[in-house]
C-alpha cells in the first residue's frame, strides 16, 4: 500500500474514534438537559392549570355568596315586612240605605284590619295603602253615592242618579299615607241607596302598599 494512503487511514480511524468518545461523552449531558427542561416546562404547566382552577373557583364562590346574600335578603325583608290587605262586600239581601256601609261579606282580611261589624279599616302600621269603592244600583229614579272617610274627615265622594233602571255602577279610589291608628271607612248620603247580592257587585278594598 501506499505510504500516502496509509497515513490517511491512520488519520481517519483516530479521528472517528476522538470523534465516537467525543460524542459518547456529551451525548448523556445533553440528553439529561433536555429531559430536566422537559420537567420544568411540565412542572410550569400543571402549575399554571392549578392556578387557573383555584381562580374559577374563586370566582364561583364570590358568585355563590353573593346569590346567598341576596335570598338572605329577600327572606328577611319578607317576614319582617308587615302585609296587610282586605276586601268585602256589602250584603246578598239587596237594595240597602240610607246609612253608613258596612261590607259585612268578607272576601279577604290579611293581618285582621279591617272590621265588619263596624265597616272600619284601622291601619295597624304607618304606610301607603290604597283603597278603592265600587257600588252598584239599578233602581229607576233612584241616587246612589258612596262617601270615603278618614277618621273625621270626607276624603271622596263619588255618586250618580239611575233614570233607566238599569245596572249602573260608580267606582273610584285613593292612595293615602296613614298612621297607626287611622281609621277608613264609607257611607252613605241620606236618601241614596245601594244594590248587591251574591254577585259581590259593591264592594270595598284596601291594601298595604308599603310601610313606611
Amino acid at each position: 500500500m501506499n505510504a500516502k494512503y496509509k497515513n490517511c487511514t491512520v488519520r481517519d480511524s483516530l479521528l472517528f474514534n476522538l470523534l465516537q468518545d467525543s460524542a459518547g461523552d456529551t451525548e448523556p449531558q445533553e440528553t439529561e438537559s433536555l429531559s430536566s427542561l422537559f420537567v420544568q416546562r411540565d412542572i410550569s404547566a400543571e402549575l399554571k392549570s392549578l392556578s387557573d382552577l383555584v381562580n374559577q373557583q374563586g370566582t364561583t364562590l364570590l358568585e355563590l355568596k353573593s346569590e346567598l346574600l341576596k335570598m338572605q335578603k329577600e327572606n328577611t325583608g319578607s317576614v319582617t315586612e308587615p302585609k296587610v290587605a282586605f276586601s268585602a262586600a256589602l250584603t246578598d239581601s239587596g237594595t240597602v240605605g240610607p246609612f253608613s256601609v258596612q261590607t259585612q261579606k268578607v272576601i279577604t282580611n290579611v293581618g285582621k284590619a279591617y272590621n265588619s261589624n263596624t265597616g272600619v279599616f284601622t291601619a295597624p302600621v304607618k304606610g301607603i295603602y290604597y283603597f278603592r269603592f265600587t257600588a252598584l244600583g239599578f233602581i229607576h229614579s233612584n241616587a246612589m253615592s258612596v262617601n270615603l272617610h278618614k277618621n273625621q274627615q270626607t276624603l271622596m265622594h263619588i255618586g250618580s242618579y239611575n233614570t233607566h233602571g238599569y245596572h249602573e255602577f260608580i267606582s273610584s279610589g285613593l292612595t293615602l299615607e296613614l298612621e297607626v291608628g287611622d281609621e277608613i271607612y264609607t257611607s252613605l248620603s241620606a236618601t241614596y241607596k245601594l244594590f248587591d247580592n251574591s254577585n259581590n257587585s259593591t264592594t270595598f278594598t284596601g291594601f298595604l302598599l308599603c310601610p313606611v
